[in-house]
């Protein structure tokens, strides 16, 4: 077996592309296509689907807002001081009605009151604060 220099293997390799790019070349089409221009059809059917989005968002922010409502805060009778889950279904909570506490079950199809006490066994949470009063207060602070 005859070993052949590592120059003499660089040089057919390149004889042989060199011989091979022209036929590549042939058949080969140019890479960049003018554009067209967009017509009414393509406009329209633009036009329409950005006006759907945009009434899509507005509907689910509406949505968002009118359910926001339904949830009571800390200035409802109803407070929720605490929860726990102790299953992928139960719940245990902490609910403060009317200055007393309960220990109340809840599972998917019951709630149950477990426990009465006497005394409040634990603090009711601060009140969360509303996006919008954020904001307000930042930009009361941007202004001074």
């Amino acid at each position: 077996m005859t070993r052949i220099p590592g120059q003499t293997i660089l040089a057919m390799t390149l004889a042989t592309l060199g011989l091979c790019l022209p036929a590549l070349s042939i058949g080969a089409e140019p890479a960049i296509e003018a554009i067209a221009p967009l017509g009414s059809r393509q406009l329209s059917n633009l036009g329409a689907g950005l006006v759907i989005v945009i009434f899509a968002i507005v509907c689910l922010g509406l949505l968002y807002a009118k359910t926001q409502g339904l949830k009571t805060g800390s200035n409802g009778v109803i407070n929720i001081v605490a929860t726990q889950a102790i299953g992928p279904k139960e719940r245990i909570a902490i609910v403060e009605v009317a200055g007393k506490q309960l220990l109340i079950g809840m599972t998917t199809s019951s709630v149950q009151t477990l426990h009465v006490f006497e005394a409040p066994v634990a603090d009711a949470p601060e009140p969360r604060v509303s996006f919008a009063d954020r904001l307000k207060s930042a930009l009361k602070g941007a202004e001074r």
